[in-house]
């Protein structure tokens, strides 16, 4: 079942654009980081080789997305719930076939964010740097497509995405500073540093538990009102 789900997907054509359209977003943001730009008087761009690879990392969510918009306006769920014949295989059948493209479009364009982060900004820290990128390219399309899902819009799933972290982390971090740790972003970084930081792997496994709960509820839900 998880296969035909991933054909059926694989050979949408809305998604295939997304993928092309992810791919340029990684290029647009590395063409940005080589432009003489400069947003004070030092004359240096803005983006460095982390911030550049963290904003390059949000191609997955147009991934994401597509996903979520073609499994609200399409029978997906339908057709899913009668191949598996439970309601709890066929939540579960949509969630790993979703994520392993998120999965599987992450590692592709890790490779080309690494290209990218090496021709600007040298070999470096290549490898810890190319960890990060995917691990926080698939949570951000994780979280982009499990609040699409779990709203029943992209839209307002997209908006929940970009608008309350910005909006509610400056306020929380400032009245408890560790709470920045909480923030699966923060969590990957602490993860990935040469110490290894046990607490952040624990809140990325959390994070993710969340998000795939969160996804599994929404394509529960769609299967029991049908």
């Amino acid at each position: 079942m998880i296969k035909t789900l991933l054909y059926k997907d694989a050979t949408a054509r809305s998604l295939q654009i997304a993928c092309l359209a992810a791919v340029y977003w990684v290029i647009v943001v590395y063409a940005v980081a080589l432009m003489p730009i400069s947003m004070d008087e030092s004359g240096n761009n803005p983006l460095n080789n982390v911030s550049s690879m963290t904003l390059a990392s949000q191609a997955t969510v147009i991934i994401a997305a597509i996903l979520a918009n073609i499994e609200i306006r399409s029978g997906e769920t339908m057709m899913a719930a009668l191949i598996a014949g439970s309601r709890r295989r066929m939540a579960c059948a949509l969630m790993v076939e979703k994520v392993a493209i998120i999965v599987i479009a992450g590692l592709f364009l890790t490779a080309l964010n690494t290209i990218g982060n090496g021709i600007i900004y040298g070999i470096g820290d290549t490898g810890r740097l190319a960890f990060q990128y995917l691990l926080l390219a698939v949570m951000d399309g994780i979280a982009a497509l499990s609040l699409s899902l779990f709203t029943r819009s992209v839209l307002l799933g997209l908006s929940v995405y970009v608008f309350v972290p910005m909006l509610l982390k400056p306020f929380i971090v400032y009245l408890i500073p560790a709470a920045n740790g909480l923030f699966y972003p923060a969590a990957i970084r602490g993860a990935t540093a040469v110490d290894h930081s046990l607490a952040g792997i624990l809140v990325l496994i959390l994070w993710l538990f969340v998000f795939l709960i969160m996804g599994y509820a929404a394509a529960s839900r769609r299967a029991c009102r049908r």
